[in-house]
C-alpha cells in the first residue's frame, strides 16, 4: 500500500517540482544570457568611449606641444629672415630655441649648397644630448650623410610648404629619434634658400602617449601615415620600422586588417588575434585644433590604445562566474523548497488516492475528511466526500433491497415447497381446472424462475414487479380453488344432502 501511495504521490511531485525547476532555468538562461549580451556589449561600447575620450586627451596634449613648437619655430623665423646676410648669427637663433622651449630636442638650420659664398654647405644644428637635459651638442658638420640628403631638408625643399616630417634617425646617429617641423626659408626676393627643422623628442610623445594605459596590460601607440611607428612601448620598432614589419602582426590576418582599418583615417575599433590571444584596438586619427595662421596641413597619424580580450572582460567572466555560482546555489535552495512546497500541496491527492483504493476493496463507509482548502485540489476533495457518501447511502440502500429480496425468495421457495408436498393432492383437482388455471400457473412459474434464477442480480423494481405478479396470479387460482371447493363441497354437500 505504502509503494502505491509513493507511486501515486512522490512520482507526480517530482515530475512537477522538475517540471517548474526547468521552467525556471530556461527563464534565468533567457534572462542571464540577454543580461550577459547587453552587458558585455556595454564594457566594449564603454571601453572604446574611455579609450576615445583618453586618446583625444592625449591628441590635445600632443597637439598643444606641437603647437608650442611650431610658434617657437615661427617667432624665430621672423626675426631669421631679416638676418639672412648674417651666418654667423645662425647658430644662435638654433641654441636659444633650443633653450627657450623645453619640449625642443633640437634644432637645424640649413641652407642650399652655395648660398652662402665660400661655403658649399652651411648648417647649423643644435640640440640636446638626451631629452630634457640641460647639456646641449652644437655642431655644423653633418656626422653620418650630408643634409642634403635627409628627409626633412629634402621634402621641404620640394614642396616649399611647412609641415611635420615622421620620425627618422636625426643628423646624429647617437641622437634620440625625433619628429620635425620643417619651415622652409625665404629670401628677401621669396626665393627658397633653405630650411629650419626643430625637433620633437620622440622620447616626449611616447611619454605622453603611454601614459595613457586604461588597464594594466594594455598600451598605446602612434602610427604614421604609411604605419611607421611614431610611438611604441618596444622602443626597438621606433627606428623606422612600420606596423606590418611586425611579425606577430603579419602572421595575423586579423592584425593585418585591424591595422590597415586603423590608417584609414577615421574612429573605429577592431579585434584580431594574436599569439592565441585576442585583442581589441581603439583609434582615432590625430586631429589638430584650427588655430588662426597655422598651417593646418594633415599629419596623416594615428592613434590607438590597444586592450588585450582578458583586460576588459576579466572583471566581466569573475563576474559571470560568480553569478552562475549564486544561480546554481539558488536553483538548489528552490528545487528543495519547491519540492517540500508542492509535497505540502499534493499530500491530500495521496489521501484521497488511498480512499478511492479502499472504496474500490469494497470498504464503502470509509469517510473523505473536510477540508477548508479552496482550490482545484480542496474543491476535489470537497466532490470526492459528496459522492463517497452518495455512494454509501446508495449501496445502503441497495443491501436493504436485498435483504428484503432475499426475504420474499426464501417464502417463495417455502410455499413452492408446500405446493410441492400438496401437488398429489391437488392433482385430480388441478385436472380438472387444468384449463383454466393453465396461464397463471405459467406466469407464476416464469416469475417464480426469473426470481430463482436471478435472485442475486435482479433489480429490485423487477423483484417487486415478478413479485407482484406471482401474488396476482395465486390469488387467481386461489380464486379458482375456493371456487371449485365451494362448488364441490357444494357438490358433495348435495351428495350428502342426495344421499
Amino acid at each position: 500500500m505504502q509503494k502505491i501511495v509513493k507511486r501515486l504521490f512522490s512520482a507526480p511531485s517530482i515530475r512537477l517540482n522538475t517540471l517548474v525547476v526547468l521552467e525556471v532555468v530556461i527563464l534565468l538562461m533567457v534572462s542571464l544570457g540577454g543580461l550577459f549580451y547587453f552587458t558585455r556589449k556595454s564594457l566594449v561600447e564603454e571601453s572604446k568611449k574611455d579609450a576615445l575620450q583618453r586618446l583625444e586627451g592625449a591628441v590635445q596634449h600632443v597637439d598643444n606641444v606641437l603647437l608650442s613648437i611650431e610658434q617657437t619655430a615661427g617667432n624665430f623665423y621672423i626675426d631669421l629672415s631679416e638676418h639672412l646676410d648674417r651666418p654667423d648669427r645662425i647658430q644662435n637663433y638654433c641654441r636659444h630655441m633650443v633653450e627657450c622651449n623645453p619640449n625642443i630636442m633640437g634644432c637645424a638650420i640649413a641652407f642650399k649648397p652655395g648660398y652662402y659664398e665660400g661655403r658649399d654647405l652651411f648648417m647649423s644644428y643644435v640640440h640636446r644630448r638626451k631629452y630634457n637635459s640641460p647639456e646641449l651638442v652644437i655642431t655644423d658638420q653633418p656626422v653620418n650623410i650630408p643634409y642634403t640628403k635627409q628627409e626633412w631638408y629634402t621634402t621641404t625643399m620640394t614642396t616649399g610648404r611647412p609641415g611635420w616630417i615622421d620620425p627618422r634617425q636625426n643628423i646624429d646617429s647617437k641622437s634620440e629619434p625625433v619628429v620635425t617641423f620643417c619651415l622652409p626659408i625665404h629670401d628677401k626676393n621669396h626665393e627658397r634658400v633653405g630650411v629650419m627643422g626643430v625637433g620633437l623628442s620622440v622620447n616626449l610623445l611616447s611619454q605622453i602617449v603611454l601614459e595613457n594605459k586604461p588597464s594594466p596590460h594594455s598600451y598605446s601607440l602612434m602610427l604614421g601615415h604609411d604605419g611607421t611607428y611614431i610611438v611604441h612601448p618596444d622602443r626597438k620598432k621606433l627606428s623606422g620600422q612600420t606596423v606590418f614589419d611586425n611579425p606577430d602582426v603579419a602572421n595575423s590576418p586579423t592584425a593585418i586588417a585591424a591595422a590597415k582599418a586603423t590608417l584609414k583615417g577615421v574612429a573605429g575599433e577592431g579585434s584580431f588575434s594574436m599569439n592565441d590571444e585576442t585583442w581589441y584596438a581603439f583609434y582615432k586619427p590625430f586631429v589638430r585644433n584650427d588655430v588662426p595662421g597655422r598651417s593646418m596641413e594633415s599629419l596623416e597619424w594615428t592613434i590607438s590604445t590597444i586592450y588585450p580580450k582578458a583586460d576588459i572582460f576579466g572583471e566581466y567572466n569573475h563576474l559571470v562566474f560568480h553569478v552562475l555560482g549564486i544561480v546554481l546555489i539558488g536553483l538548489l535552495v528552490f528545487h528543495f523548497l519547491a519540492r517540500k512546497a508542492i509535497r505540502g500541496q499534493l499530500k491530500p491527492l495521496a489521501v484521497l488516492t488511498e480512499s478511492a483504493e479502499r472504496i474500490a476493496e469494497g470498504h464503502y463507509d470509509d469517510t473523505i475528511s473536510d477540508t477548508k482548502r479552496t482550490d482545484e485540489i480542496g474543491v476535489f476533495q470537497r466532490h470526492f466526500q459528496v459522492m463517497q457518501q452518495a455512494l454509501a447511502a446508495d449501496i445502503s440502500r441497495q443491501e436493504e433491497q436485498q435483504a428484503i429480496l432475499n426475504e420474499r425468495h426464501e417464502q417463495l421457495r417455502k410455499l413452492y415447497r408446500e405446493i410441492q408436498e400438496n401437488d398429489q393432492v391437488k392433482t385430480t383437482f388441478l385436472h380438472n381446472v387444468t384449463n383454466r388455471m393453465i396461464a397463471p400457473s405459467e406466469s407464476i412459474l416464469e416469475s417464480v424462475t426469473t426470481l430463482c434464477d436471478n435472485y442475486q442480480d435482479i433489480a429490485l423494481a423487477d423483484a417487486n414487479r415478478e413479485t407482484e405478479n406471482i401474488k396476482q396470479q395465486s390469488e387467481t387460482i386461489l380464486e379458482l380453488l375456493s371456487h371449485k371447493f365451494t362448488v364441490s363441497s357444494t357438490e358433495r354437500r348435495k351428495e350428502v344432502d342426495h344421499e
